[in-house]
């Protein structure tokens, strides 16, 4: 009774466990005609979206652009190539130019300016969009389903009687019920600064779902994970 008891309890576990870890999906392209190990700088601009902002979470942007630029520091990233951010590069420029000390920009702003610079003073420019971001829910309808529960009876075992726990299948309704996920994908791309060619590239889709012992995470956590991962597999030579 105790072994079947925890056959029962692992199974449960396991398909809890497959629902709400279920692995991100990627497709990716790697550009074979291109001689990687010629990137030497490469320039990271700042998370886009093709989304809108979920307005529940009024922190989403500036957690997850200080995720991306964890991910892509020079320290964390271990990547071949040196990251440069678009202030690095303004300031390169007015180094060179001999201009002196530049001024403050908002975060945009420096980006566009740092991108229209970049065929200068960077092989490729690294950019990450949020494509998807958002919750769902399937709805599963009332069902009959199968069953067992254990009853003890009277077996005839090696010529006598005894009282055995025997399992006992029985079908039992299950009620309707609303399964709820966070939704999330990132397309990360890496282009030639000089002719926009495209390098390498990755989409990265992952559901994560609701379970027995984690709640559904915040869509800010949601697309962080989904970003970390989307970084994890940019080549490293």
């Amino acid at each position: 009774m105790k072994r079947q008891l925890i056959f029962i309890l692992t199974c449960i576990l396991l398909s809890f466990a497959s629902s709400s870890m279920a692995k991100p999906v990627a497709e990716e392209f790697r550009n074979t005609e291109y001689d990687y190990s010629s990137i030497k700088t490469v320039l990271i601009m700042p998370v886009m979206y093709e989304i809108t902002i979920p307005d529940s979470e009024p922190f989403f942007d500036d957690s997850v652009q200080q995720k991306w630029k964890e991910l892509t520091s020079q320290e964390k990233s271990g990547f071949s190539f040196l990251v440069k951010t678009p202030e690095q590069i303004i300031e390169r420029e007015a180094f060179v130019k001999g201009t002196g000390t530049t001024e403050k920009m908002s975060r945009d702003k420096a980006a566009e300016k740092a991108l229209s610079l970049s065929p200068e003073y960077a092989d490729a420019i690294m950019t990450a969009t949020v494509t998807k971001c958002k919750y769902t829910a399937v709805h599963h309808p009332q069902e009959l389903i199968w069953d067992t529960r254990y009853e003890n009876r009277s077996v005839y075992v090696n010529g006598k009687w005894e009282n055995r726990s025997v399992p006992v299948s029985y079908q039992k309704i299950k009620p309707a019920w609303d399964e709820s996920f966070a939704v999330g994908a990132v397309k990360l791309e890496l282009r030639n600064s000089k002719d926009n060619t495209l390098i390498y590239g990755v989409n990265v889709n992952a559901t994560t779902a609701e379970d027995l012992f984690a709640p559904l995470p915040t869509l800010t956590k949601h697309i962080s994970n989904v970003l970390e991962n989307a970084v994890k597999r940019v080549p490293k030579k």
